[in-house]
């Protein structure tokens, strides 16, 4: 009974069938699940109108150019054509003065959820006004997370923790950083 925000596509590379797995088991546990996307290539919309796909390079060129503050686009669904399984629905949410940024969830979830859609993006909406970070607008739980991941990788320091253990690095990780 919770709503579970993860920073990263749904459908996306290797992690794909991971992450539909994990969303599966997040719905049979009543959980809603949503995927951040901040920056991405994708074409999905724009290809669907030609007029669009002349204009603009990419769905986020598309949405930051569109889309006025504190909006959100359509949503839209997508289907693999190979994978069923491989489905969502996304829509572009602008809730600063600054960049859109993509919210995804499953198919599945969309369906079973779809009452609670309009007042989840509007809690969304409020997670990035707290946020308040126009240089990186990001739901608020998950910069808060970011800080938290961060600070932790500083306290260990991997790179001494790995030669107490006796591991050593190689000439292309001494020269490269």
């Amino acid at each position: 009974h919770s709503v579970v925000l993860i920073d990263g596509p749904l459908i996306g590379g290797m992690a794909s069938s991971y992450a539909i797995a994990m969303d599966e088991t997040l719905r049979k546990r009543n959980c809603v699940p949503l995927y951040f996307v901040k920056n991405s290539d994708s074409r999905l919309v724009i290809e669907k109108i030609p007029e669009l796909a002349r204009q603009f390079n990419s769905d986020f060129h598309w949405a930051s150019h569109w889309l006025k503050d504190r909006s959100r686009s359509p949503f839209f669904r997508y289907t693999d054509r190979h994978n069923s399984k491989n489905s969502k629905v996304f829509a572009y949410l602008k809730a600063l003065a600054s960049f859109p940024e993509r919210v995804e969830m499953h198919s599945l979830t969309y369906e079973k959820y779809a009452d609670l859609v309009p007042s989840l993006m509007n809690l969304l909406a409020y997670f990035y006004v707290v946020q308040g970070d126009y240089s990186n607008p990001q739901v608020r739980p998950i910069a808060v997370a970011e800080k938290y991941a961060r600070e932790g990788l500083r306290m260990l320091n991997i790179p001494v923790l790995l030669g107490k253990m006796g591991f050593h690095p190689t000439i292309n990780q001494v020269r490269f950083g």
